[in-house]
């Protein structure tokens, strides 16, 4: 007899079904009764529900193998592509208008440089 492990996604979701199964069972007993022992009971399965789902959403954060579709940096590639073909007259235009505007002065602080550069006769 085999036993085939399922992957990691694959448990963590039925694990997650199963949570959400107890979490429902447990609401269901806290509409019927005003019962504190209920209450309490009910409460005490929903807080041992959220820790388990805390501890498998570590063990999924240690698959190393990812998740994701293997084709995500052409789909990448693409999008950029097709952003560059439709902006790309705006920022041919863009540079072209920067070119024509003058040079903006210099900063203060700069121009103390050069002249601290002067001195030393450095440029």
């Amino acid at each position: 007899m085999s036993q085939t492990r399922p992957s990691t996604r694959t448990w963590c979701d039925r694990l997650q079904q199963k949570l959400m199964d107890t979490i429902d069972a447990a609401w269901a007993m806290v509409e019927a009764s005003d019962d504190p022992a209920v209450l309490a009971k009910a409460r005490d399965r929903a807080r041992a529900c959220g820790q388990l789902a805390s501890e498998a959403r570590k063990v999924l954060a240690l698959d190393p193998r990812p998740d994701k579709p293997g084709k995500l940096p052409g789909a990448i590639r693409e999008a950029f592509d097709r952003l560059e073909a439709a902006t790309g007259p705006l920022v041919a235009e863009a540079k072209t208008h920067r070119a024509a505007q003058p040079a903006a002065p210099m900063a203060a602080q700069a121009v103390a440089m050069q002249a601290a550069l002067a001195k030393l006769k450095r440029r």
